[in-house]
């Protein structure tokens, strides 16, 4: 989505605000203009906003606004309602907060930690191996296949140099393949990626028709509807419950096998530091 500036986006953001109904105030002078808005004596500074809504349009950034100003308004109101009526335990909101801080610099220590001594290094054959080892976790919940797919307007010169460059596409790829960026209005010519079947009929309708372990490996179909011609080659497809290839798997083998390092590693530190404060087993 494209990005706006911000001037124009609170320019149509505060007006929003101000139909809120609730006894707040947007502060007007030059020293408080961050507030969007405020209840009592506590500002919602808009730089709190503005990360939610940098990558929206100015549609979606107002309603996202407009969402996290009444939560905030919600939030500090039922604050100052449970300070009224509930019998606070100072002794258990200090515990909380240490403990809440104890977990963030331990969580930022372990990260650190991680970064610093995790081999993050992982050969192709440590993923071929994970891959032979866990291969019944590796079936497939979808069909799938591998397509070379080229959509062109309907017109007889394109068409024409399209199918002269695709009989030399053995001698001559490049050429094809520059071709089809330039003069295709959709295409998928790296035929040797796996995609999901039900993304592929969703971008070509008319395969709809064809149940995917009908068709041959290798099938070409063409056709054309007065606007558009396609071409789409079959090269090869897998169904569901089969087994997942091994390139269609490998980048998530490759997180699993991280995560597992991760993992141990963690183990290993708390393993140690346990054995720094002196416990023994009893």
């Amino acid at each position: 989505m494209r990005l706006f500036k911000w001037k124009l986006f609170w320019v149509a953001i505060i007006p929003v605000i101000f139909s809120i109904k609730c006894k707040q105030s947007v502060l007007a002078d030059s020293e408080k203009q961050e507030c969007v808005v405020t209840y009592k004596e506590n500002c919602l500074d808009k730089k709190e906003i503005a990360p939610l809504t940098q990558n929206y349009n100015k549609q979606d950034s107002i309603r996202i606004a407009q969402s996290y100003v009444k939560e905030w308004l919600v939030k500090e109101k039922l604050y100052e309602e449970a300070q009224k009526k509930i019998l606070i335990n100072e002794k258990e909101i200090e515990k909380l907060a240490t403990d809440i801080t104890k977990q963030y610099i331990i969580s930022e220590y372990l990260k650190t930690y991680i970064q610093e001594n995790m081999d993050t290094s992982i050969s192709e054959q440590e993923i071929m191996a994970y891959y032979q080892q866990h291969k019944n976790s590796f079936k497939l919940a979808n069909n799938i296949v591998q397509i070379y797919y080229v959509k062109l307007n309907d017109n007889e010169k394109d068409i024409s140099v399209f199918k002269k460059m695709l009989s030399n596409y053995s001698k001559d790829k490049t050429s094809l393949n520059n071709f089809i960026r330039e003069k295709s209005m959709s295409y998928f010519i790296e035929d040797s990626l796996w995609l999901k079947w039900d993304d592929v009929i969703r971008e070509i309708p008319y395969l709809k028709t064809y149940e995917i372990n009908s068709l041959s490996k290798g099938k070409v179909m063409e056709w054309r509807d007065g606007i558009y011609y396609r071409y789409i080659k079959i090269k090869d497809y897998k169904v569901k419950d089969e087994y997942s290839p091994f390139v269609y798997e490998k980048e998530k083998i490759r997180s699993i096998i991280l995560n597992e390092r991760k993992n141990n590693l963690i183990t290993t530190l708390k393993n140690q530091m346990l054995l720094e404060t002196g416990y023994k087993e009893k």
